[in-house]
């Protein structure tokens, strides 16, 4: 759960709390599924290696893909509080995540409501990527698309490894990105060929390399500032517990 302390700056204690949510560290494999559709959301999951994706499966099969999950990211956040999900969540890759049952969220917004804040936030920003993302694909034409799409995971990723430069890993297929972006497999291809050509992104088969972040953005209308992780000042000043030990 590290990306919530980029909302709010947790004490000692608000730590502890947050570490003894989670469940013990879970290997799971490439499709892995995490849940499926109708069942009731009984776990987040933390997610600390690796790469998921959440996925909405039609009556006549087809498939949409909704959202990837990142290292640092919880998943489960936007179906917490209905009695079913909607969705099914499967990994993209091998990983590691540690389930957190749901009950102890609960009793995790009587005794840390700044946690609970930091929860909020994390969920209202996942919504806002999925909504960014879908004006993207509904105003932008294909190069703009995947534009935007890979600077949207290296912003993401940039939050939780410093490190992460103009090459990162993107373990999409192409039939993947079609999914995501609205386009067909033939289209995702000619386009990635075309952003290379002009010398601003090249794929490799699990990877992907920006080469002009400045025009990517330029042609991706990317505005970083709608990914911040800073709270709105008026909630922001939610004090920190004076006393530790209340809810141990």
């Amino acid at each position: 759960m590290q990306n919530l302390t980029y909302h709010i700056a947790f004490t000692d204690h608000e730590r502890r709390l947050v570490s003894a949510l989670e469940g013990p560290p879970k290997v799971v494999s490439k499709g892995t599924r995490l849940w499926e559709p109708d069942e009731a959301p009984r776990y987040l999951y933390s997610v600390h290696q690796g790469w998921a994706y959440t996925f909405h499966r039609t009556a006549d099969n087809s498939e949409q893909i909704l959202d990837i999950g990142l290292p640092g990211d919880v998943m489960g956040l936007r179906d917490l509080t209905f009695t079913a999900h909607y969705t099914a969540t499967e990994m993209l890759t091998d990983g590691i995540v540690r389930p957190i049952p749901v009950e102890n969220i609960h009793r995790l917004f009587q005794v840390a409501p700044r946690v609970a804040m930091a929860l909020y936030a994390a969920t209202a920003r996942q919504q806002r990527t999925i909504t960014q993302r879908l004006i993207n694909v509904l105003s932008n034409d294909a190069g703009s698309r995947i534009a935007h799409f890979a600077l949207e995971v290296h912003h993401r990723l940039s939050r939780s490894n410093a490190t992460v430069g103009n090459t990162f890993t993107l373990p999409l297929t192409q039939r993947q990105l079609s999914l995501m972006l609205g386009m067909s497999e033939v289209h995702v291809s000619r386009t990635l060929s075309d952003l290379a050509a002009r010398c601003l992104v090249r794929r490799q088969r699990q990877s992907i390399d920006i080469l002009d972040f400045e025009e990517l953005a330029r042609i991706a209308h990317f505005q970083p500032e709608r990914f911040s992780d800073t709270l709105n000042p008026a909630l922001s000043t939610l004090d920190a517990p004076s006393l530790e030990g209340t809810a141990s």
